[in-house]
This record gives C-alpha cells, structure tokens and sequence, in this order.
C-alpha cells in the first residue's frame, strides 16, 4: 500500500501505525520496491512511461522511515516473482 500515497505521507501514516499497536505488537507490510537486478527495471520503466499500467503503483524502501516512525528491531526482505519486485518489511512497537 505504500507504493501509492507521497513518501512525505509515510511517516506520519506509520507513527499513526504505531500508535494504535499495542506495546510490542507488531506490523508486517508488503509493497512494490525499488528494483535490484536488472530484469526487475522493466517495471520502474512502465511506470516512468505511463503509471496508470501499474496503478498508479510505484517502488519504494520503507524500512528506514519505520525506524523513523519508532519501530524496532526491523527487516526487510527483498522478493522477485516473475520479474516483479517486492519488499516485505516488518517493525515491532517497543514495549
């Protein structure tokens, strides 16, 4: 879902996350990435031609701004299917 809204949303939108999880709850996201091997550039290209081909979709890194937001003990997992990057991220709320 973060691969939608503007980056400067991220931050308030994951302290909002935090807040509502109970002390060491934790959060578990999945969302298109930033490309790491060539194949996976096709798709930050469709995107560059024409967004609406990937929704509106587009890659992004989102573990640093959950470590900004206050979440702890982070990860991040970087996944291809079918040349289609994804990162799978996960935050604990301290406590």
């Amino acid at each position: 879902m973060f691969d939608l809204p503007p980056t400067a949303d991220f931050a308030p939108v994951l302290r909002e996350f935090l807040r509502v999880l109970r002390p060491g709850g934790r959060l578990v996201m999945v969302n298109m990435t930033l490309a790491v091997r060539w194949y996976n550039h096709l798709w930050e290209s469709l995107y560059r031609l024409y967004p609406p081909l990937l929704g509106g979709c587009r890659g992004v890194v989102v573990e640093p701004f959950l470590r900004e937001a206050g979440f702890t003990n982070t990860r991040r997992a970087y996944i291809s299917q079918w040349t289609f990057p994804s990162e799978v991220v996960y935050g604990e709320r301290p406590g």
